[in-house]
Protein backbone atom coordinates (compact mmCIF):
# COMPACT_ATOMS: atom_id res chain seq x y z
CA UNK A 1 0.00 0.00 0.00
CA UNK A 2 1.11 3.69 -0.35
CA UNK A 3 0.03 5.20 2.40
CA UNK A 4 3.17 6.20 3.73
CA UNK A 5 4.03 8.11 0.05
CA UNK A 6 4.07 11.69 -0.37
CA UNK A 7 4.97 13.35 -3.96
CA UNK A 8 7.92 14.97 -4.99
CA UNK A 9 6.91 18.11 -4.75
CA UNK A 10 6.16 17.74 -0.93
CA UNK A 11 9.25 16.40 0.01
CA UNK A 12 11.20 19.28 -1.85
CA UNK A 13 8.49 22.16 -0.66
CA UNK A 14 6.64 20.50 1.95
CA UNK A 15 3.01 21.02 2.63
CA UNK A 16 1.52 24.15 1.73
CA UNK A 17 0.76 24.99 5.72
CA UNK A 18 4.30 23.91 6.42
CA UNK A 19 6.28 25.81 4.14
CA UNK A 20 9.76 27.69 4.72
CA UNK A 21 10.06 31.40 3.13
CA UNK A 22 12.27 29.72 0.85
CA UNK A 23 10.08 27.24 0.07
CA UNK A 24 6.89 29.65 -0.70
CA UNK A 25 9.36 31.99 -2.80
CA UNK A 26 10.22 28.97 -5.21
CA UNK A 27 6.59 28.27 -5.56
CA UNK A 28 6.25 32.12 -6.11
CA UNK A 29 8.72 31.54 -8.56
CA UNK A 30 7.41 28.52 -10.25
CA UNK A 31 3.26 30.04 -10.21
CA UNK A 32 5.31 33.18 -12.59
CA UNK A 33 6.37 30.45 -15.76
CA UNK A 34 3.88 28.00 -14.87
CA UNK A 35 5.73 25.15 -12.66
CA UNK A 36 4.17 24.72 -10.29
CA UNK A 37 2.69 21.30 -8.31
CA UNK A 38 -0.54 21.47 -8.77
CA UNK A 39 0.09 22.16 -12.94
CA UNK A 40 2.63 18.90 -12.02
CA UNK A 41 -0.06 17.19 -10.95
CA UNK A 42 -2.49 17.92 -13.64
CA UNK A 43 0.28 16.97 -16.68
CA UNK A 44 0.76 13.72 -14.68
CA UNK A 45 -3.20 13.42 -15.03
CA UNK A 46 -3.47 13.97 -18.50
CA UNK A 47 -5.45 10.85 -20.53
CA UNK A 48 -3.81 12.22 -23.80
CA UNK A 49 -0.33 13.41 -23.48
CA UNK A 50 -0.35 14.14 -27.44
CA UNK A 51 -2.80 16.92 -26.36
CA UNK A 52 0.80 18.98 -25.27
CA UNK A 53 3.11 18.06 -28.14
CA UNK A 54 0.49 19.15 -30.50
CA UNK A 55 -0.94 22.43 -30.38
CA UNK A 56 -3.16 21.42 -33.44
CA UNK A 57 -5.40 18.95 -31.09
CA UNK A 58 -7.04 21.71 -29.04
CA UNK A 59 -7.50 24.62 -31.75
CA UNK A 60 -10.83 25.50 -31.22
CA UNK A 61 -10.52 25.96 -27.73
CA UNK A 62 -9.87 29.51 -25.99
CA UNK A 63 -8.40 29.96 -22.53
CA UNK A 64 -11.23 32.31 -21.37
CA UNK A 65 -10.40 34.89 -18.19
CA UNK A 66 -12.90 34.43 -15.39
CA UNK A 67 -16.13 35.42 -16.01
CA UNK A 68 -16.79 38.95 -13.96
CA UNK A 69 -18.95 38.28 -10.66
CA UNK A 70 -22.63 39.31 -10.96
CA UNK A 71 -23.71 42.29 -9.13
CA UNK A 72 -24.75 41.93 -6.28
CA UNK A 73 -28.99 42.10 -6.37
CA UNK A 74 -31.49 41.76 -3.25
CA UNK A 75 -32.71 38.13 -4.58
CA UNK A 76 -29.04 37.67 -3.76
CA UNK A 77 -29.16 38.96 -0.29
CA UNK A 78 -32.46 37.41 0.62
CA UNK A 79 -30.84 33.64 -0.82
CA UNK A 80 -27.76 34.66 2.17
CA UNK A 81 -30.06 35.32 4.93
CA UNK A 82 -31.62 31.93 3.96
CA UNK A 83 -27.79 30.57 3.99
CA UNK A 84 -27.08 32.13 6.96
CA UNK A 85 -30.37 30.79 9.26
CA UNK A 86 -29.49 27.44 7.73
CA UNK A 87 -25.39 27.41 8.70
CA UNK A 88 -26.39 28.36 12.05
CA UNK A 89 -29.51 26.28 12.28
CA UNK A 90 -26.71 23.55 11.78
CA UNK A 91 -24.27 24.35 14.42
CA UNK A 92 -27.02 24.98 17.12
CA UNK A 93 -24.74 27.57 18.34
CA UNK A 94 -21.52 25.59 18.83
CA UNK A 95 -18.35 27.10 17.20
CA UNK A 96 -17.94 26.47 13.32
CA UNK A 97 -14.30 25.23 14.07
CA UNK A 98 -16.79 22.24 16.25
CA UNK A 99 -18.07 21.06 12.75
CA UNK A 100 -14.79 19.54 11.19
CA UNK A 101 -12.85 16.59 12.44
CA UNK A 102 -9.28 15.15 10.30
CA UNK A 103 -8.13 16.51 7.14
CA UNK A 104 -11.45 18.51 7.12
CA UNK A 105 -9.68 20.17 10.32
CA UNK A 106 -6.94 21.66 8.09
CA UNK A 107 -8.93 22.47 5.40
CA UNK A 108 -11.37 24.78 7.86
CA UNK A 109 -8.81 26.57 8.95
CA UNK A 110 -6.73 27.48 6.04
CA UNK A 111 -9.03 28.09 2.87
CA UNK A 112 -13.10 28.58 4.95
CA UNK A 113 -11.78 30.34 8.39
CA UNK A 114 -12.57 33.56 6.23
CA UNK A 115 -15.90 32.36 4.96
CA UNK A 116 -17.16 31.00 7.87
CA UNK A 117 -16.20 34.32 9.99
CA UNK A 118 -18.99 36.14 7.78
CA UNK A 119 -21.45 33.16 8.55
CA UNK A 120 -20.71 33.88 12.02
CA UNK A 121 -21.41 37.54 11.74
CA UNK A 122 -24.51 36.70 10.07
CA UNK A 123 -23.61 39.17 7.36
CA UNK A 124 -25.74 38.16 4.11
CA UNK A 125 -24.31 41.06 1.86
CA UNK A 126 -21.30 40.24 2.55
CA UNK A 127 -21.85 36.73 1.80
CA UNK A 128 -23.54 36.88 -1.41
CA UNK A 129 -20.45 39.47 -2.42
CA UNK A 130 -18.31 36.32 -1.75
CA UNK A 131 -20.14 33.74 -3.34
CA UNK A 132 -20.56 35.96 -6.22
CA UNK A 133 -17.02 35.13 -6.93
CA UNK A 134 -16.85 31.99 -5.53
CA UNK A 135 -14.80 30.01 -8.34
CA UNK A 136 -11.70 32.59 -7.83
CA UNK A 137 -11.87 32.34 -3.21
CA UNK A 138 -9.80 29.92 -1.81
CA UNK A 139 -12.26 27.85 0.14
CA UNK A 140 -13.91 26.30 -2.57
CA UNK A 141 -10.08 24.96 -3.32
CA UNK A 142 -10.11 21.17 -3.13
CA UNK A 143 -13.98 21.52 -4.73
CA UNK A 144 -12.75 23.01 -7.58
CA UNK A 145 -9.59 24.82 -8.42
CA UNK A 146 -10.85 27.92 -7.58
CA UNK A 147 -7.67 30.17 -6.15
CA UNK A 148 -5.32 28.10 -7.81
CA UNK A 149 -6.57 30.07 -11.16
CA UNK A 150 -2.87 32.13 -10.48
CA UNK A 151 -1.08 29.17 -11.70
CA UNK A 152 -2.51 29.29 -15.37
CA UNK A 153 -1.22 33.24 -15.92
CA UNK A 154 1.71 31.95 -17.69
CA UNK A 155 1.97 30.93 -21.33
CA UNK A 156 2.80 27.48 -20.02
CA UNK A 157 0.16 27.29 -17.12
CA UNK A 158 -2.46 28.31 -19.37
CA UNK A 159 -1.35 25.78 -21.78
CA UNK A 160 -1.57 23.17 -19.46
CA UNK A 161 -4.88 23.92 -18.15
CA UNK A 162 -6.19 24.37 -21.64
CA UNK A 163 -5.10 20.79 -22.38
CA UNK A 164 -6.27 19.50 -19.21
CA UNK A 165 -10.28 20.56 -19.82
CA UNK A 166 -9.91 19.41 -23.82
CA UNK A 167 -8.60 15.72 -22.24
CA UNK A 168 -11.51 16.11 -20.06
CA UNK A 169 -13.96 16.38 -22.79
CA UNK A 170 -12.29 14.18 -25.05
CA UNK A 171 -12.47 11.32 -22.03
CA UNK A 172 -16.21 12.36 -21.94
CA UNK A 173 -16.71 12.03 -25.48
CA UNK A 174 -14.65 8.40 -25.67
CA UNK A 175 -17.18 7.23 -23.05
CA UNK A 176 -20.39 8.38 -25.29
CA UNK A 177 -18.60 6.52 -28.20
CA UNK A 178 -18.47 10.00 -30.19
CA UNK A 179 -14.74 9.58 -30.44
CA UNK A 180 -12.99 6.50 -30.74
CA UNK A 181 -10.75 5.00 -28.24
CA UNK A 182 -7.17 4.85 -29.85
CA UNK A 183 -4.71 2.10 -29.09
CA UNK A 184 -0.49 2.75 -28.82
CA UNK A 185 -0.20 -0.49 -30.44
CA UNK A 186 -1.31 0.38 -33.53
CA UNK A 187 0.34 3.84 -33.41
CA UNK A 188 -2.17 6.45 -33.83
CA UNK A 189 -3.19 8.91 -30.89
CA UNK A 190 -6.51 10.66 -30.41
CA UNK A 191 -8.17 11.27 -33.66
CA UNK A 192 -11.21 13.98 -33.65
CA UNK A 193 -13.63 14.48 -36.03
CA UNK A 194 -13.47 16.35 -38.92
CA UNK A 195 -15.23 19.83 -37.42
CA UNK A 196 -12.81 19.12 -34.84
CA UNK A 197 -13.87 20.27 -30.86
CA UNK A 198 -16.95 21.99 -32.00
CA UNK A 199 -17.88 18.82 -33.52
CA UNK A 200 -17.29 16.66 -30.37
CA UNK A 201 -19.09 18.77 -28.22
CA UNK A 202 -22.05 19.05 -30.94
CA UNK A 203 -22.29 15.06 -30.62
CA UNK A 204 -21.76 15.13 -26.76
CA UNK A 205 -24.52 17.36 -26.27
CA UNK A 206 -26.88 15.08 -28.55
CA UNK A 207 -26.46 12.30 -26.67
CA UNK A 208 -26.26 13.77 -23.49
CA UNK A 209 -29.68 15.92 -24.18
CA UNK A 210 -28.40 18.67 -23.02
CA UNK A 211 -26.03 21.67 -22.97
CA UNK A 212 -22.40 21.51 -21.30
CA UNK A 213 -21.76 24.81 -20.78
CA UNK A 214 -20.94 25.91 -17.59
CA UNK A 215 -23.66 27.91 -15.93
CA UNK A 216 -22.40 31.57 -14.85
CA UNK A 217 -22.34 31.45 -11.34
CA UNK A 218 -19.66 32.09 -9.14
CA UNK A 219 -17.50 34.10 -11.66
CA UNK A 220 -16.30 31.12 -13.60
CA UNK A 221 -13.16 30.49 -15.69
CA UNK A 222 -12.05 27.48 -18.35
CA UNK A 223 -11.98 27.06 -22.09
CA UNK A 224 -14.53 28.07 -24.40
CA UNK A 225 -15.51 25.62 -27.20
CA UNK A 226 -18.65 26.90 -29.89
CA UNK A 227 -19.78 29.14 -27.12
CA UNK A 228 -19.80 26.75 -24.32
CA UNK A 229 -17.91 27.52 -21.23
CA UNK A 230 -15.71 24.40 -19.75
CA UNK A 231 -14.38 24.33 -16.66
CA UNK A 232 -11.48 21.90 -15.76
CA UNK A 233 -13.92 19.74 -13.64
CA UNK A 234 -16.64 20.11 -16.28
CA UNK A 235 -16.65 17.21 -17.78
CA UNK A 236 -15.46 14.48 -15.28
CA UNK A 237 -18.89 16.02 -13.16
CA UNK A 238 -20.65 15.52 -16.58
CA UNK A 239 -19.11 12.08 -16.86
CA UNK A 240 -20.20 11.16 -13.19
CA UNK A 241 -24.20 12.24 -13.76
CA UNK A 242 -24.05 10.35 -16.85
CA UNK A 243 -23.23 7.13 -15.14
CA UNK A 244 -25.30 7.70 -12.24
CA UNK A 245 -28.33 7.21 -14.73
CA UNK A 246 -26.32 5.02 -16.78
CA UNK A 247 -26.92 2.29 -13.24
CA UNK A 248 -30.23 3.13 -12.57
CA UNK A 249 -31.32 2.47 -15.74
CA UNK A 250 -29.25 -0.85 -16.06
CA UNK A 251 -30.24 -1.98 -12.38
CA UNK A 252 -33.09 0.07 -10.62
CA UNK A 253 -34.90 0.46 -13.68
CA UNK A 254 -38.57 0.78 -11.78
CA UNK A 255 -36.55 4.06 -10.15
CA UNK A 256 -35.28 5.49 -13.72
CA UNK A 257 -38.14 8.17 -14.12
CA UNK A 258 -37.63 10.07 -11.05
CA UNK A 259 -35.90 8.24 -8.40
CA UNK A 260 -34.62 9.68 -5.36
CA UNK A 261 -30.94 10.11 -5.09
CA UNK A 262 -28.90 10.70 -1.41
CA UNK A 263 -25.52 11.91 -2.40
CA UNK A 264 -22.86 11.92 0.92
CA UNK A 265 -20.60 14.92 0.54
CA UNK A 266 -21.88 16.75 -2.77
CA UNK A 267 -18.33 19.27 -3.43
CA UNK A 268 -20.23 22.77 -4.43
CA UNK A 269 -23.47 20.78 -6.09
CA UNK A 270 -21.93 19.96 -9.41
CA UNK A 271 -22.87 16.31 -9.77
CA UNK A 272 -26.41 17.04 -8.35
CA UNK A 273 -26.74 20.00 -11.48
CA UNK A 274 -25.49 17.40 -14.07
CA UNK A 275 -27.73 15.03 -12.95
CA UNK A 276 -30.84 16.90 -13.12
CA UNK A 277 -30.31 18.18 -16.18
CA UNK A 278 -30.36 14.87 -18.08
CA UNK A 279 -33.06 12.57 -18.97
CA UNK A 280 -33.96 12.30 -14.98
CA UNK A 281 -35.04 15.50 -13.91
CA UNK A 282 -38.05 15.68 -12.20
CA UNK A 283 -35.62 13.20 -9.46
CA UNK A 284 -35.55 14.43 -5.91
CA UNK A 285 -31.78 15.15 -4.80
CA UNK A 286 -30.88 15.17 -1.26
CA UNK A 287 -27.01 16.17 -0.41
CA UNK A 288 -25.55 15.82 3.25
CA UNK A 289 -22.63 17.78 3.67
CA UNK A 290 -21.24 19.68 6.74
CA UNK A 291 -22.64 22.90 7.22
CA UNK A 292 -20.01 25.34 5.63
CA UNK A 293 -20.22 23.16 2.54
CA UNK A 294 -23.58 23.60 2.19
CA UNK A 295 -23.69 27.14 1.91
CA UNK A 296 -21.78 26.40 -1.31
CA UNK A 297 -24.28 23.76 -2.70
CA UNK A 298 -27.33 26.11 -1.55
CA UNK A 299 -25.83 28.89 -3.11
CA UNK A 300 -24.33 27.39 -6.45
CA UNK A 301 -27.54 25.31 -7.29
CA UNK A 302 -30.43 27.81 -6.04
CA UNK A 303 -28.93 30.14 -8.55
CA UNK A 304 -27.67 27.70 -11.27
CA UNK A 305 -31.44 26.07 -11.56
CA UNK A 306 -33.93 27.87 -9.72
CA UNK A 307 -34.21 28.83 -6.15
CA UNK A 308 -37.79 27.39 -5.60
CA UNK A 309 -36.26 24.31 -6.52
CA UNK A 310 -33.77 24.04 -3.66
CA UNK A 311 -34.42 23.69 -0.08
CA UNK A 312 -32.34 24.50 3.09
CA UNK A 313 -32.14 23.09 6.79
CA UNK A 314 -35.52 24.27 9.04
CA UNK A 315 -36.95 24.62 5.76
CA UNK A 316 -40.21 22.83 3.50
CA UNK A 317 -37.95 20.28 1.73
CA UNK A 318 -38.45 20.73 -2.12
CA UNK A 319 -36.86 18.83 -4.85
CA UNK A 320 -33.44 19.34 -3.69
CA UNK A 321 -32.43 19.36 -0.47
CA UNK A 322 -29.65 20.72 1.19
CA UNK A 323 -29.04 19.59 4.51
CA UNK A 324 -25.68 19.24 7.26
CA UNK A 325 -24.57 15.98 8.86
CA UNK A 326 -26.62 16.28 11.84
CA UNK A 327 -29.62 16.32 10.37
CA UNK A 328 -29.38 12.92 8.45
CA UNK A 329 -32.48 11.92 10.19
CA UNK A 330 -34.12 14.39 8.39
CA UNK A 331 -33.47 12.21 4.98
CA UNK A 332 -36.53 10.82 3.46
CA UNK A 333 -36.25 7.45 3.41
CA UNK A 334 -36.12 4.63 2.04
CA UNK A 335 -34.18 6.64 -0.90
CA UNK A 336 -33.48 4.58 -4.18
CA UNK A 337 -29.53 5.56 -4.67
CA UNK A 338 -27.03 6.37 -2.07
CA UNK A 339 -24.08 8.26 -3.91
CA UNK A 340 -20.44 9.56 -2.84
CA UNK A 341 -17.95 11.14 -5.43
CA UNK A 342 -14.49 11.94 -4.46
CA UNK A 343 -15.04 12.41 -0.62
CA UNK A 344 -15.48 8.90 1.71
CA UNK A 345 -11.84 8.23 1.53
CA UNK A 346 -10.72 11.94 2.94
CA UNK A 347 -13.62 11.47 5.51
CA UNK A 348 -12.28 10.21 9.53
CA UNK A 349 -13.47 6.20 9.16
CA UNK A 350 -15.82 6.81 12.03
CA UNK A 351 -18.21 9.28 9.92
CA UNK A 352 -17.77 7.12 6.62
CA UNK A 353 -18.99 4.19 8.74
CA UNK A 354 -21.79 5.22 10.27
CA UNK A 355 -23.23 6.84 6.50
CA UNK A 356 -23.10 3.03 5.38
CA UNK A 357 -24.26 2.23 8.19
CA UNK A 358 -27.61 4.64 7.67
CA UNK A 359 -27.81 3.23 3.97
CA UNK A 360 -27.67 -0.25 4.75
CA UNK A 361 -31.27 0.20 6.38
CA UNK A 362 -32.43 2.95 4.38
CA UNK A 363 -31.19 2.71 1.03
CA UNK A 364 -33.70 0.26 -0.73
CA UNK A 365 -31.76 0.52 -4.21
CA UNK A 366 -27.93 1.13 -5.61
CA UNK A 367 -25.00 2.97 -3.47
CA UNK A 368 -22.73 4.46 -6.34
CA UNK A 369 -19.41 4.85 -5.10
CA UNK A 370 -16.01 7.12 -7.99
CA UNK A 371 -13.41 7.46 -5.54
CA UNK A 372 -9.53 7.22 -5.35
CA UNK A 373 -7.78 4.21 -3.94
CA UNK A 374 -4.48 5.41 -2.93
CA UNK A 375 -5.06 5.06 0.96
CA UNK A 376 -2.57 8.03 1.38
CA UNK A 377 -1.26 9.22 4.73
CA UNK A 378 -2.73 12.85 4.40
CA UNK A 379 -2.05 15.19 7.85
CA UNK A 380 -1.24 11.81 9.49
CA UNK A 381 -4.43 10.08 8.84
CA UNK A 382 -4.57 7.32 6.36
CA UNK A 383 -7.47 7.66 3.97
CA UNK A 384 -10.04 4.82 3.74
CA UNK A 385 -10.76 2.25 1.12
CA UNK A 386 -14.12 2.40 -0.04
CA UNK A 387 -14.81 -1.37 -0.44
CA UNK A 388 -13.31 -2.22 2.40
CA UNK A 389 -15.49 -0.11 4.04
CA UNK A 390 -18.60 -1.45 2.80
CA UNK A 391 -17.62 -4.92 3.74
CA UNK A 392 -16.91 -3.81 7.11
CA UNK A 393 -20.56 -2.26 7.45
CA UNK A 394 -21.95 -5.27 5.58
CA UNK A 395 -25.26 -5.60 4.00
CA UNK A 396 -24.00 -5.25 -0.23
CA UNK A 397 -22.88 -7.13 -2.35
CA UNK A 398 -21.03 -5.52 -5.63
CA UNK A 399 -22.72 -5.30 -8.94
CA UNK A 400 -19.83 -3.15 -11.02
CA UNK A 401 -16.18 -2.34 -10.94
CA UNK A 402 -14.57 -0.07 -13.36
CA UNK A 403 -12.22 2.13 -13.80
CA UNK A 404 -12.88 6.11 -14.63
CA UNK A 405 -12.88 6.86 -18.32
CA UNK A 406 -12.45 10.74 -17.77
CA UNK A 407 -10.23 10.89 -14.09
CA UNK A 408 -7.27 8.41 -14.20
CA UNK A 409 -6.93 6.68 -11.12
CA UNK A 410 -10.68 6.60 -9.68
CA UNK A 411 -12.82 3.62 -9.14
CA UNK A 412 -16.30 3.54 -9.79
CA UNK A 413 -18.57 0.73 -8.03
CA UNK A 414 -22.37 0.26 -8.06
CA UNK A 415 -23.63 -2.16 -5.11
CA UNK A 416 -26.91 -3.66 -4.18
CA UNK A 417 -28.64 -4.60 -0.77
CA UNK A 418 -27.08 -7.87 -0.09
CA UNK A 419 -29.92 -10.88 -0.79
CA UNK A 420 -31.14 -12.35 2.53
CA UNK A 421 -29.88 -15.57 3.38
CA UNK A 422 -30.72 -18.25 1.42
CA UNK A 423 -31.99 -16.03 -1.52
CA UNK A 424 -30.18 -15.80 -4.72
CA UNK A 425 -27.25 -13.40 -4.85
CA UNK A 426 -27.87 -10.70 -7.58
CA UNK A 427 -26.60 -10.91 -10.89
CA UNK A 428 -23.96 -8.21 -12.21
CA UNK A 429 -22.75 -7.16 -15.57
CA UNK A 430 -19.07 -6.64 -14.01
CA UNK A 431 -16.84 -6.69 -11.86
Amino acid sequence: MAGSDVSITSRLLGRPAQRTPLANTLVAAGTRIGVTPYNLRLLKSTRHPELHLHARASSGASYDPPRAPRAVADRDVALCERLVAAYAAALGGRSGDDQTGGMWSWIYETRQRQLAEILDARDAHALAGMLASMFRSTFVVGMAPGALIDHSWSRLGGRIWRVASIDGLISLAEALGVVAVQDAEQGRGTQLPGGGLREVVAQVEQRLGYPIGFPNVGAPYGVSVDGRLLTIDSAEQIYSAFRLEQALRAHLPAAQRAPHVVEIGGGYGAMAYWFLCGAMSASRYTIIDLPIVCVLQGYFLSKALRESAVSLLGEEQAQIVVLPNSALDDVHAPCDVLVNKDSMPEMPSSAALEYLAWARTSCKGLLFSCNQESTRELLGEQQGLVPSLIERTGGFERLRRDLSWVRAGYVEEVYAPAAPAGAPAAIGDGG
